[in-house]
Parts: structure tokens; sequence; C-alpha cells
């Protein structure tokens, strides 16, 4: 077996490096914590946590078995596994399987463990054993990942609220998606339950920049100026924020926006209508459901939340009082 000498050297870093990630990876900088778990993933460390079996209490105690199919990415949740084990009062070992254990060294493992948590293609015999001696789960069974995004329900809701918002005059703008006829769909919905009229003149299809340079141009030419637009994606919804900001609109004092979906990064400037969260992140969820296993109250997995969600941007101001900002 791989020595922690050896960790230490081909991550390198300190040997007391390597026993802070295996026994309190809280301690670690997340740069020097990820280069350690590469090095045990590159090196088939076979107990990525021996010491720490030393002190908990078998009763109180997770095991976490990575597969040998499992890459860098995966050894590196380890963090997070064992920060959701300990917040319930339990100590959690992480095991890098192999491949060339035998039955007997894997059941060693996870001798008197609470429960086993498997990440990868485990081998088959171990997974039978493993559904016999104790309560396991594997970690991608577990999830909930929540329903997927409804686009047209989403446009359906950013243009109800503009309208709620008293806008009359609301567009809609946006690019080529996979399901852009559904998110169109959901605009042209609400503006016939709000009473508001369908106006073609207001419908923009986007390919490049300049269709947003073209479009906010255009505004001022219109008898009853837009007061609002349904981006049909956050992208296009920046898209267009920057074009209107070079033609000279202030949002939301002359033009409010709401965008269907989310951004990738932490970007939340602008107000939209976002996928529902997720229940929990993913390693609370795969304890927290082994946890129920383990204290016999296993119940169903908390859903995520049904209902679409409006951000708190800042791009929409109730029309009348952008008016009354004019007078």
């Amino acid at each position: 077996m791989v020595s922690t000498t050896e960790v230490a050297k081909h991550a390198g870093v300190s040997q007391t490096t390597v026993s802070r990630v295996l026994n309190r990876p809280e301690q670690v900088k997340k740069e020097t914590y990820d280069k350690v778990m590469q090095a045990l993933a590159e090196l088939d460390y076979g107990n990525a946590s021996a010491a720490s079996e030393q002190h908990a209490e078998p009763a109180k105690r997770i095991a976490v078995l990575f597969a040998e199919d499992c890459a860098p990415a995966e050894f590196a949740r380890l963090r997070e596994f064992t920060e959701s084990a300990q917040a319930s009062g339990y100590e959690l070992t992480g095991h890098a399987l192999t491949g060339n254990e035998s039955m007997e060294d894997s059941k060693a493992l996870v001798k008197g463990v609470a429960g086993v948590i498997g990440i990868g293609s485990l081998p088959a015999e171990l997974k039978e054993y493993l559904k016999e001696a104790s309560p396991y789960l594997q970690a991608e069974e577990a999830v909930d990942e929540g329903k997927p995004f409804d686009g047209r329900k989403a446009a359906y809701l950013a243009t109800s609220h503009l309208a709620e918002k008293d806008h009359q005059q609301i567009a809609w703008v946006g690019g080529d998606l996979p399901d852009g006829s559904e998110r169109l769909q959901g605009y042209y919905e609400a503006l016939a339950h709000h009473q508001l009229k369908l106006r073609k003149k207001r419908i923009h299809s986007t390919q490049s920049p300049t269709d947003f340079d073209a479009i906010a141009a255009e505004l001022r030419a219109f008898k009853k100026p837009t007061s609002a637009f349904v981006a049909a994606s956050y992208e296009d919804g920046l898209q267009l924020l920057d074009s209107l900001k070079s033609a000279g609109f202030k949002v939301p004092k002359d033009i409010s926006i709401v965008v269907v979906g989310e951004p990738e990064g932490d970007d939340a400037e602008l107000t939209a209508v976002k996928p529902p969260s997720a229940a929990q992140p993913f390693a609370q969820q795969v304890v927290d459901r082994l946890l129920q296993q383990i204290e016999g109250s296993e119940t169903a997995m908390p859903a995520a939340e049904d209902e679409l969600q409006l951000s708190k941007g800042n791009t929409v101001k109730k029309f009348k009082e952008r008016q009354k900002s004019k007078a």
C-alpha cells in the first residue's frame, strides 16, 4: 500500500499536510487539498483516512468508497462529505480503491462503520456485500436533481411580473434557443391573460450583438415606446442591457427588463425568473439520505422546489413610478 510519505512527495507537500487532508480537511486550503487528493488518486492510495478510523467511535463513523474509475474531481468532494457528516455528529473516512483489493481487504475498510457511501463503479460482489452488511448508498443514485426548467412557464411569469408593474408595451427579445418557441408561447399567453395587445413589431429575433443595438436605436421611433422587455435568456438580457445603455437609456428608470433563466456565474444584476433551486447541495443530500437509513427514519428525498423563483435583480420599476419620475 502507498505510504503518506510517497503521497507527500508526489504532491510536493509535507507529510503533515497530507495527514491534515486525510484527517482534518477543513484546516487545509482548497488548492492544497485538491493537489493532495489528485496525488491520492494518481497513486491509487488505498486508504484515504486510516488514521482517523482509530479515533472515531465505530457507531458514529461513515465510510466513503471511491471506485478506481473516479476522476480527481470526485475525490475533491471528500471535503464536502466530511463537513456534512460532521454537522450531524459523524466522523467520515474516505478510501480510494485500486481495483486490486481482495474481498477481505475491502471488508476491512468498512468494518465497524455505521454506514457506507459508494462513489463510482464499485465491484458487483462488494456492492452485494455492502447491501447486506450495513446501511449503504450509491451517491449517484441518491441525489434529487429536481424538475427540468419550464421555459414556457418562466416566460409567462416574467411577462406577468411586468404587467403587474403596470407595463403595457412589453416587448420580447431572444436568440435561437432549443425551447425558444415554448418560451415565446409563454410570453403570448401572459399578454392574453393580462389583456395586452400582441404587436409583432415588439417581437425581436436576434442573431448577433448588432441586432440588439438596432433594437435600442429603433425604440424612440415608436408612438407608444416600449417600456419593458422580456429577454429569452440571461445572455440575451445582458446584451440588451449593454445596447440600451449605449443608446442613452437608463435601466430601469426608462426601460425595465426581466430575463428567463439564470446566469452561469454569480452575476445577479438582472431581474430574472430562475429554475427552482436544488433542495440541498449534492454531498448534503447523500449524507442525509444515508443517515435516514442508519437512524431508521428513511423517508422520500426532499424534493426541489416546484415553483420558479423571481430573483431580486435591479432592472424592474413600476411603470407609473417611471412616468412620475419624468414629470
